[in-house]
């Protein structure tokens, strides 16, 4: 084993159990695998990666929290642990920083199947043994705190992460945000049930890793509570202005800045300008509403799922629900038995994982291990970013000599198949002939993969009906079907989703020849070199940009950290050379979207038969990477300045004094 400089000594905290007895008690609700990690770096021996210690893979979605040891082979660990914390506490020893070697088993040891070397640095920032910032942290700061240098559009996971960063680097931002508070799509999207469907440990910014979360995946008030909390650590919410929405953005080429035209809520119109403009409105922003005949005849309450009124009670109530994609998995389990009915109309069926830890409460014990065992919590993390991640990715590759490729796509792709069919036969026993309707006709993975929240348990309820007939038209008491049959309803919830392909719409902004990004882009095919930045805008950075959603599964919130790391660079970059404007060569994004494209056509999402939000309507995927997240954190990892067209800063006038 080896040493970082000196090592690295982890501040114990005020909370370490006060006995062996009580740290016993503590450990004894240890998640197994990665507390073998804590415990190489607590005592620095690598036999804890050696038999018997090694934890077999866990099977399907479900994770096993005793790693599948023997009873010997856990007391004996559970032992250890609770030495190795006791000397910590009382001796100050120090945690050991593993040999690179050491790290590459480590990893493979606490996910249980071999992981390579490629992985060590981006696995190293993201346990916190290296630090994310240190390829772009500036060497000086311009501009005065009073100017806006950086603009920012959004005031959610992106665009706090964007403005953090900012912040610490001391270079002048302002965040625009059209709602009255920040949190993005987990302001908005306040619909019974909503809840994140990434782990809660992971869906969170890896310089601020939260112990005390309540569940292992988190409702919407913990994580907008998250967002507050980061805002106000980080010092950027003086720097937000809500209640504005940007109409319009272009560039002015002489003076090369963007000038920023605002309407707040009273209709006031404002003009700014930024030297740096960066969209961080991301791809779930917009709702989208069916386009069905008659929707403004129904003479009840209606709502999209993002747009859920505040007074919206559906308690004793009959309720349709139109879609069945994510948000109507969590919204129907939520209002069942609550309302006095609910049909759901079905254009689709969908495929749906589950998982018994949806909604599972994180115990004050495993919160105590997060908070204060070494490296406990970056590891517990790690764990869950391979396992919902890379790790999933072969599985989505098409092998083009599999048979019967309608059902699935090679055969890691079948096993997926079997299982959440079996799954929703085993969910469904009680109603057999929902079956037929609730196994999809595509692979799994075709679209959005989605997890069982109890969809199957409502579906089989005697006050949930499925409804799989074409909606005809909405009139004033509720929808008329195909075969002419009415059905009435007091309230209609449209959980179709939003306009994930139409990026950065409604604004209106116009680049360096005055050609607009509607006009390049159209209505569903943006593109982006690595997602971010486009030909013709100069110092323009998109963030959750186009092919940057990620269909696989992990969080969202990763991406943006290594997109804001990416910006960041190019901002050091400029400050260091005296640049005032960059924008990527034509070359350099035309050959990116070319290997999107060639590595989508290898994909799932991809599969004629799979119709999904995903694909634009000559069949392109616009908004999902194709990469595995080891690709896009390299590719992100420092900007080339030999990609770009660079404008030099013109020189000072000389001081006529």
């Amino acid at each position: 084993m080896s040493e970082a400089a000196g090592g690295i000594v982890t501040p114990v905290s005020a909370a370490l159990a006060a006995s062996a007895a009580e740290l016993d008690d503590v450990l004894a609700r240890a998640h197994i695998p990665t507390l073998l990690m804590s415990l190489v770096h607590l005592t620095g021996e690598t036999r804890w990666l050696e038999p018997p210690y090694t934890p077999q893979r866990p099977r399907g979605s479900q994770d096993h929290d005793d790693g599948g040891l023997s009873p010997e082979a856990l007391e004996d660990v559970l032992r250890a642990a609770r030495d190795a914390l006791l000397g910590w506490r009382t001796e100050g020893r120090r945690t050991s920083v593993p040999a690179r070697e050491v790290l590459v088993r480590m990893m493979s040891v606490c996910v249980g199947e071999s992981v390579a070397d490629e992985y060590v640095e981006m696995a190293c920032e993201e346990i916190g043994l290296t630090d994310r910032d240190a390829t772009w942290s500036p060497r000086r700061t311009v501009g005065r705190r009073e100017e806006v240098e950086v603009l920012i559009v959004g005031a959610g996971f992106s665009g706090l992460c964007m403005a953090i960063k900012l912040e610490r680097a001391r270079i002048p931002y302002r965040i625009l945000e059209k709602n009255p508070e920040l949190g993005g799509t987990w302001l908005e999207n306040a619909y019974p049930g909503c809840a994140v469907d990434s782990p809660s440990h992971l869906y969170q910014f890896s310089f601020e890793q939260q112990a005390d979360w309540p569940r292992y995946y988190s409702r919407r008030a913990d994580i907008r509570a998250y967002l507050e909390h980061c805002a106000r650590k980080y010092g950027v919410l003086e720097n937000i202005t809500f209640g504005t929405a940007v109409l319009d953005a272009a560039w002015d080429e002489e003076d090369a800045r963007w000038v920023v035209r605002t309407r707040a809520g009273d209709g006031v119109v404002e003009e700014l300008t930024a030297r740096v403009f960066v969209p961080a409105v991301g791809q779930l922003n917009r709702p989208a509403l069916p386009d069905i005949p008659g929707m403004d005849d129904f003479d009840g309450r209606a709502a999209h799922t993002a747009l859920w009124p505040d007074d919206l009670d559906v308690a004793g109530l009959r309720v349709a629900v139109i879609g069945t994609g994510a948000s109507a998995m969590q919204l129907v389990p939520a209002i069942a038995g609550v309302a006095a009915h609910v049909t759901v109309f079905q254009r689709s069926p969908q495929w749906a994982v589950p998982n018994a830890d949806l909604g599972r409460e994180v115990s004050p014990e495993v919160q105590w291990l997060l908070a204060n065992v070494p490296f406990y919590s970056g590891w517990f993390r790690f764990r869950q970013f391979w396992l919902w991640n890379d790790n999933v990715w072969p599985t989505l590759q098409i092998d083009p000599d599999w048979p019967d490729q309608h059902r699935s796509i090679n055969p890691q792709n079948e096993q997926h198949r079997r299982f959440l069919t079996r799954h929703m036969q085993e969910r469904l026993a009680a109603a057999p002939e929902l079956l037929e309707h609730c196994v999809p006709d595509y692979p799994p993975y075709g679209k959005r993969m989605l997890m069982d929240a109890g969809w199957y348990d409502a579906l089989v309820r005697d006050d949930v009906a499925l409804e799989t007939g074409t909606i005809e038209r909405i009139n004033a008491g509720g929808v008329r079907t195909a075969d002419g049959t009415d059905h009435a309803f007091d309230v209609l919830v449209y959980a179709t989703g939003f306009h994930a392909r139409r990026l950065i719409w409604p604004m209106e902004v116009r680049g360096r020849e005055g050609r607009t990004l509607r006009e390049l882009w159209g209505d569903d095919d943006a593109t982006a070199h690595l997602g971010i930045t486009v030909p013709g805008f100069p110092n323009l950075f998109t963030l959750y940009g186009p092919n940057t959603n990620l269909g696989h599964g992990g969080s969202v919130v990763f991406h943006a950290e290594l997109q804001v790391r990416y910006v960041m660079g190019m901002l050091r970059a400029m400050l260091d050379r005296d640049l005032e404007a960059v924008e990527v060569r034509q070359d350099v994004h035309d050959d990116y979207v070319r290997r999107v494209d060639e590595a989508h056509d290898r994909m799932i999402w991809s599969h004629e038969g799979a119709k999904n939000w995903y694909r634009n309507a000559a069949g392109r995927v616009v908004t999902n990477s194709p990469w595995r997240l080891v690709d896009y954190w390299s590719m992100t990892r420092r900007p080339d300045l030999a990609e770009y067209h660079v404008r030099t800063a013109p020189a000072a006038a000389p001081d006529a004094g």
